[in-house]
């Protein structure tokens, strides 16, 4: 890339943007703490969606009758001896649960309505598949208008001390993603019943679908936690050891400054934007490591070239290091921006771990190229003037290139 640009006029801006964020990371951490996923802060997480009984339905003949969810869809799968039969009731054929149970009932399926409901709006909590017995099945549907609020979420299980309730999506929805801290031999069970039991006292236990569980007990969630640090140890002393006999000291203390930097960044904008620490974030960390060491390696073998070049030149240490950078900047630009390109959309349209994995990397990708192309030329600037990267012993060997 051509041009006149000076990188390393802008080191002051660029180090005084890095130090606000990173202290402003150090002192949430402090005040607040990390956000901790239940990966690592142990417990029992559910999802939970208040949703009114559409109908209800139960078989007693021959053979089995199972209701599923397919896309959206209700079926209804019998077996008998006779063969196996299959019925969808898609909302374009049976547009309200009117229809559903009028139907169920003409293929000897018991059903009985409770509420008319759009069918298009079934709700396919664990329930599904169901096999039908003589005990009604409930089948729930959302409305577009819950009148339940989040507070009242959290009144309900109030008794239960410190749980964590948040909306998902629109309240309007009724979904709820509740926390709670575990004793060290609570289980599963007991854990789900303590909470579904209290909702269950509010909202009615056949208003209550369980959309998503997790549990996690305090043994394996250190345990986790543990080795996730390890992982990530692990990862960073090998990077270490490679640039130690990659570079020499001014690019190699510089580049581990600048990999520093990356994983500081990210984690100041996982407190500053709340987001959920887990397992998922130690993968997004170790990714952005390999991609943030990259670019700085290609910027310096491009230094160590210049250097040798374009000395004979008359140019000073730092017009070198500024025209490496220009000379590297559309390479490392434009890998950045094809990595964004698949991965941005999943952190706009994903959702759960997926998406929170996504925009933690978004942003340590934007870090990364920032870091490579501004922060760790500023360094290598610096520890120049400790010992001239121009005036070292020059290896006889052939080194070979990442570039």
């Amino acid at each position: 890339m051509k041009g006149t640009f000076d990188v390393l006029r802008w080191r002051f801006a660029a180090m005084g943007v890095s130090a606000l964020l990173i202290i402003t990371g150090i002192v949430l951490f402090f005040a607040i703490g990390f956000n901790t996923g239940i990966d690592f802060g142990s417990g029992y997480s559910e999802r939970i969606q208040i949703a009114p009984v559409g109908f209800t339905a139960r078989y007693e003949g021959d053979g089995s009758a199972v209701l599923s969810v397919s896309d959206g869809i209700l079926v209804l799968t019998k077996r008998s001896s006779a063969g196996v039969e299959t019925y969808e009731f898609s909302p374009a054929e049976y547009p309200l649960t009117d229809d559903i149970v009028s139907e169920l009932n003409s293929l000897g399926v018991d059903a009985e309505l409770y509420n008319t409901e759009r069918t298009g709006n079934i709700v396919s909590g664990f329930g599904f598949p169901a096999l039908l017995s003589s005990s009604p099945f409930r089948v729930n549907f959302s409305t577009d208008t819950v009148d339940v609020t989040i507070e009242d979420i959290r009144n309900a299980l109030d008794e239960l001390g410190s749980v964590n309730v948040q909306t998902v999506e629109s309240e309007e929805k009724g979904i709820y993603q509740i926390r709670m801290s575990v004793t060290e031999d609570e289980s599963q069970n007991e854990a789900e019943g303590r909470i579904n039991g209290l909702l269950a006292e509010t909202f009615g236990e056949e208003n209550i679908v369980v959309l998503q569980s997790e549990f996690v007990g305090p043994k394996f969630s250190s345990s986790l936690f543990r080795d996730s640090l390890i992982a990530l140890g692990a990862a960073l002393v090998l990077i270490l050891g490679y640039i130690a006999i990659r570079f020499r000291f001014a690019y190699a203390v510089s580049s581990i400054i600048a990999l520093f930097h990356d994983v500081l960044a990210m984690l100041s904008f996982i407190l500053i934007f709340r987001l959920e620490v887990s397992a998922t974030t130690i993968a997004a960390v170790l990714t952005i490591i390999g991609y943030s060491i990259n670019n700085t390696i290609v910027i310096f073998d491009r230094v160590r070239e210049n250097i040798k070049l374009e000395k004979e030149k008359g140019m000073s240490v730092d017009e070198i290091i500024s025209l490496s950078v220009r000379q590297s900047l559309t390479r490392t630009v434009m890998t950045s921006l094809t990595t964004l390109v698949a991965i941005v959309p999943l952190a706009v349209l994903g959702s759960g771990d997926i998406q929170t994995f996504a925009v933690n990397l978004t942003w340590g990708i934007i870090a990364g190229t920032y870091s490579s192309n501004f922060l760790a030329p500023a360094f290598l600037h610096y520890f120049h003037e400790l010992i001239p990267i121009d005036k070292e012993k020059e290896k006889k060997e052939e080194e070979y290139s990442l570039v």
